[in-house]
């Protein structure tokens, strides 16, 4: 048998050896690197990780109470909520954070920049929203696309809704994205980027009776973010309900009859200041704010030369033109500067140093007595008296009964202007000349008056000098039914002005529409007595427009503003109004028929007893037990 021998060359067992020692620190490195990165994942990053493979898991859903319901003062609904889709996005668990925000921008349609510089800056471990109020058709290609988009989901929430539309508009006010200044000043309420705010009227004034509570519930998720069950689920906690003091059918009348028209109309209960109408012409449709306005939208609503946004009735500021007479008269009666019953003659001129002021009427009112003076208008009787009461006195007067500051109806009220030596030196560094008072004392000059003080004027004289604070909340129900808040009326002043006067006052207004020569003789009703005023203010002096020229040819902004104020029944107020026809080109008569209407729609359908006890009171001079506050004479 052969024999086999072995090769035992020691320079081939010394290789061998070195390979084998290598391989084995090569393998005890690994073995150790191994060992270190265990020990970091599972000691040192222990917590870290569990947390994060928790949050794969585990996902938190936002989940928005619906908003407190918005009702009138009969209980027909203005506001509520419907169900809204809104894409939301989680930071952490997007894959692809800018290619996912490309796509997100490109169906929401919204610049790429903006939606990633504020995702980026989003909390990565919450939800954010992108979009509200998408439409089915993109829900629908996000949820088929979901596997491609973790991260991205669709919820379902409660969007605000205004079923009357454009109606009341003003005083509902509209819903927004809280801005990154307002979210400082509330992220002590709660308020997270992304949140909807109340950003105007009543949205805005009662937010913090509207707001549900908002928070988030604990879902399991898979992978592709779809929702398994419920881990940790949030009660949901509604907001509080709201009724107005405004009479929605009485508000739809007075919007129907203005809606060819520019301004605003004012309604009041001059029994304690409610508001049961408020019109601001042109109007916007809410809605469209809800889900997030369309740039176009609010492009289209910011280069509107007739700023629908505006709401005429509180901050639109005008000349009072002549129903600043029913101040005047006030002011003449009170410091005795002319009788009830003494006349004046009226030549339709009223010479002052080197300038004529004209009467409306050419060739003037012949004598007239106050009563009369407004029933007919004349200018020339208030140029001659107001010159005698100077521009200190009639500025007392005007601040006396509401006029240059606020009501008190809202933060966003402006005050008007009662000008005065003092303010025209401040203003301009000038003293007073006394022919801008005669200007003045037909509401002309630098007087400026707002709407809402305009109708808290005329339901001033129709209670007997009581000055209320308008204001449109009646009360406020939580959503288990009990009164969390009620209105009491508030009383700014009583007018130190005896009641003789104010008769006396009330007399002329009620020839204005009754009178053989009043200048409102349209608003007559049948069976019943009302007192109003019309009043025309020009806008610019007649030499820039032409004075044969028609309404119809001037520039709008050169057309007059046109007033009418009224109060009825004249014995038994229910009702007062004020109706301003912003650039309108008519006479303040123009738009007595309009309140004519609405106090007869106002009074039939709801002041029947009223109605009778006017009829019966009709004529009866009042005495000063009738003037007694809240309550209805």
């Amino acid at each position: 048998m052969k024999e086999w021998h072995f090769n035992s060359n020691p320079a081939t067992s010394d290789a061998l050896k070195r390979r084998v020692v290598i391989f084995g620190l090569c393998f005890g490195l690994v073995l150790f690197g191994l060992f270190i990165r265990l020990w970091n994942l599972q000691v040192i990053q222990g917590a870290k990780f569990r947390t994060l493979s928790e949050d794969n898991r585990i996902a938190y859903r936002l989940v928005q109470s619906p908003r407190g319901m918005v009702f009138d003062s009969r209980g027909k609904l203005l506001a509520d909520n419907r169900a809204s889709f809104n894409i939301y996005l989680t930071r952490e668990n997007v894959n692809n954070l800018k290619q996912t925000i490309r796509l997100l921008a490109e169906i929401t349609e919204q610049p790429y920049e903006e939606l990633y510089n504020r995702t980026r800056n989003a909390n990565p471990f919450r939800p954010f929203l992108i979009k509200a109020d998408i439409s089915r058709k993109t829900m629908a290609f996000l949820e088929e696309h979901k596997p491609d988009y973790p991260g991205v989901f669709v919820q379902v929430t409660p969007l605000r809704r205004y079923p009357s539309k454009e109606q009341a508009s003003h005083l509902l006010g509209y819903m927004g994205e809280v801005s990154n200044r307002q979210l400082q000043r509330l992220k002590k309420r709660d308020y997270r980027q992304g949140d909807l705010l109340g950003q105007y009227g009543i949205e805005r004034t009662q937010e913090k009776f509207l707001r549900g509570q908002s928070g988030f519930k604990q879902v399991e998720v898979d992978a592709y973010g779809r929702e398994l069950r419920v881990v940790r689920p949030f009660v949901e906690k509604p907001g509080n309900d709201i009724y107005l003091t405004i009479d929605m059918e009485l508000q739809k009348k007075a919007e129907e009859l203005f809606k060819a028209h520019e301004g605003s109309i004012i309604i009041l209960d001059p029994s304690d200041g409610a508001i049961l109408a408020m019109v601001s012409k042109p109007s916007f449709n809410p809605n469209i704010f809800a889900g997030g306005i369309e740039a176009r939208d609010w492009k289209a609503l910011m280069q509107d030369p007739l700023k629908p946004l505006e709401n005429r009735a509180i901050r639109g500021q005008y000349p009072p033109g002549s129903i600043f007479k029913i101040v005047m008269g006030f002011a003449i009666l009170n410091e005795k500067i002319a009788h009830p019953r003494e006349k004046i003659r009226c030549h339709g001129l009223f010479p002052f140093g080197k300038k004529i002021f004209r009467d409306w009427k050419k060739g003037g009112h012949g004598p007239i007595d106050f009563v009369q003076s407004l029933a007919q208008s004349c200018d020339v009787y208030y140029y001659i008296n107001g010159n005698k009461l100077g521009i200190e006195r009639i500025a007392h007067y005007a601040r006396m009964f509401g006029m240059g500051s606020p009501t008190g109806f809202g933060a966003a009220e402006k005050g008007g202007l009662v000008p005065s030596d003092a303010w025209k030196r401040r203003r301009f560094k000038e003293r007073w000349y006394e022919g801008e008072t005669i200007s003045v004392s037909i509401g002309q000059g630098f007087n400026l008056i707002t709407p809402i003080q305009a109708a808290n004027l005329i339901a001033t004289v129709a209670n007997g000098g009581y000055l209320w604070k308008p204001y449109l909340v009646k009360k406020v129900l939580n959503p288990g039914g009990e009164t969390l808040f009620e209105s009491q009326p508030q009383l700014i002043r009583k007018i130190p002005i005896a009641q003789e006067i104010f008769q006396v006052v009330r007399e002329g207004l009620k020839e204005v529409v009754h009178g053989k020569r009043g200048t409102a003789k349209k608003a007559q009703l049948p069976n019943i007595l009302m007192a109003g005023k019309t009043g025309t203010a020009q806008t610019v002096d007649l030499k820039y427009t032409g004075r044969k020229k028609k309404p119809e040819e001037l520039p709008r902004k050169f057309r007059d503003h046109s007033w009418f104020v009224a109060f009825a029944p004249y014995e038994n107020p229910a009702i007062a109004i004020a109706i301003l026809g912003e650039n309108a080109g008519r006479p303040g008569s123009f738009f007595a028929p309009y309140a004519k209407e609405l106090i007869s729609f106002y009074l039939e359908k709801n002041e029947k007893n009223i109605l009778a006890s006017s009829e019966t009171t009709a004529g009866k001079p009042l005495s000063a037990n009738d003037n007694v506050p809240g309550i209805r004479r």
